[in-house]
């Protein structure tokens, strides 16, 4: 199943196969990238904390269609939390991390995971964001390390 956030009782749940997977299916291996999906989930957890995803919930069941993509913002604003971990703590983060970060970011964007399982690239069907969506929004989030910088939502707003 991979990692996930379980907001009902606000835990992360990483199955430690994902990152086997990771490295030897999608390429995408090394200590960082591991660092990224952890923090990655802990973006959700601010998410949880801060009430945007209960927002997020309800705005998905007033409006179906508007569900995957409003998923995706979510999954997009913690891939720039992560980035901002990263970018807040450069110093802790050796050569070469950051191009690990942004190879993982790619390799599980919702196309490439499409077409690494022989699949037709279906942008209607996205849950996380394309593979140029996530190294987007990593980087955007290691370069200013701040996490005002993460609104995903911003266009939404009338």
């Amino acid at each position: 199943m991979g990692p996930f956030y379980c907001p009902a009782d606000q835990s992360i749940n990483i199955d430690t196969a994902f990152y086997t997977t990771m490295e030897r299916q999608l390429g995408a291996g090394g200590d960082f990238a591991r660092y990224y999906v952890m923090a990655h989930e802990y973006g959700h957890h601010i998410q949880k904390l801060t009430g945007l995803a209960d927002q997020i919930r309800s705005a998905q069941a007033q409006n179906p269609r508007m569900s995957n993509d409003l998923q995706v913002r979510m999954e997009l604003q913690a891939d720039c939390y992560a980035g901002v971990w990263a970018g807040r703590n450069r110093n802790l983060i050796e050569p070469g991390d950051m191009e690990e970060g942004m190879t993982a970011a790619s390799a599980i964007g919702d196309d490439s995971l499409q077409r690494s399982a022989g699949q037709r690239v279906s942008p209607e069907s996205f849950t996380h964001g394309s593979s140029a969506q996530r190294r987007s929004w990593l980087k955007r989030g290691l370069q200013t390390g701040d996490e005002d910088q993460c609104d995903t939502f911003a266009d939404l707003q009338g």
